[in-house]
């Protein structure tokens, strides 16, 4: 049995000369989902104060008034890869990372299961007591 994941799409488009042209598009987990990337905008909705900044290639995190991001998820076939600045990750010794190119500021690493998704969060965002 597959589990039943329901989205909500909001697309965008302009009409130019009476063409229709995709501007955004936009797409969140409402509910379901076992992937990495479900597992990971759960944890952080329920976890962290950081705004959903949505692009083609990767979904970024972020503090309200930040300009950077503090978390970048990009899906993988087989992975998720998550990028973070290298600031925020003193402990790098359980991780392999490396410096992203996208973000010069960022490092990331590929992510395969929810349990190594849990530690780098836990590890990127202690709770506070």
């Amino acid at each position: 049995m597959t589990d039943k994941i329901v989205y909500d799409v909001i697309q965008r488009f302009e009409v130019i000369d009476g063409v229709p042209q995709l501007i955004s598009s936009d797409i969140k987990t409402i509910h379901g989902g076992t992937t990495l990337f479900s597992i990971a905008e759960t944890w952080l909705v329920k976890n962290s104060h950081l705004v959903r900044c949505y692009t083609e290639q990767y979904v970024g995190y972020k503090y309200k008034r930040d300009k950077r991001y503090q978390l970048i998820l990009t899906p993988r076939a087989t992975s998720l890869q998550v990028a973070f600045p290298a600031s925020n990750f003193p402990n790098k010794s359980k991780f392999v990372t490396e410096n992203d190119p996208l973000f010069p500021y960022a490092l990331k690493v590929s992510i395969e299961n929810k349990e190594s998704l849990f530690k780098l969060f836990n590890e990127l965002f202690p709770q506070q007591d």
